[in-house]
């Protein structure tokens, strides 16, 4: 990627390329070169990534054609919110991840209410619609089950993630937390 004179090395952060000089890439190995105990050892420079949630998301990602020849994979919303919930329990100090998944979830609903009233519209007589944050109760709670739905064959991460949410006692983590153990979330 180097090569093409688009990307540069970032200046201290080994898996991070920027593109034109302003755009964060992370290249993030995982699949079939991970241990059994989720980490990937690379070499040159040698280091060990621990990469939970990428296993888990990774069927769900979505194949983005760039040009005849290259397509990119792009994690849902969801995924990514899974991976920061992860990442801001590795390294508490980062205070982005969780002004990203707020931001998200502000706008969540104007990227994904057709799907919303499609598949989940139960939630939505779930709260009061007098409350001014109701759409984002909502869509905190469809995030929760497609988490949910994300982490169906971990149930070790999946406790794990509960636990994070549990520790941000705000309206929109519980309401997340709520999606996550709603039985609807195993049926979609």
């Amino acid at each position: 990627m180097i090569s093409t004179g688009n990307f540069t090395a970032h200046s201290h952060e080994t898996i991070k390329l920027l593109y034109h000089n302003s755009i964060e890439v992370y290249l993030l190995p995982f699949g079939d070169i991970e241990e059994p105990n989720r980490h990937v050892k690379l070499t040159n420079p040698s280091f060990v990534l621990n990469m939970p949630g990428f296993l888990e998301i990774y069927p769900f990602v979505d194949d983005i054609k760039i040009t005849d020849r290259m397509s990119i994979k792009v994690y849902t919303m969801e995924g990514i919110i899974l991976l920061k919930l992860i990442s801001k329990n590795d390294r508490p100090q980062r205070t982005k991840d969780i002004t990203d998944i707020e931001h998200i979830i502000r706008v969540y609903f104007d990227l994904y209410s057709g799907d919303i009233y499609e598949e989940h519209f139960d939630i939505m007589n779930m709260y009061e619609t007098n409350q001014s944050d109701y759409l984002q109760l909502v869509c905190s709670r469809v995030i929760g089950r497609k988490i949910s739905n994300l982490l169906s064959e971990s149930g070790e991460l999946r406790e794990r993630i509960k636990q994070i949410i549990k520790n941000r006692p705000t309206t929109w983590w519980q309401a997340m937390l709520d999606g996550l153990n709603d039985e609807a979330a195993s049926a979609n």
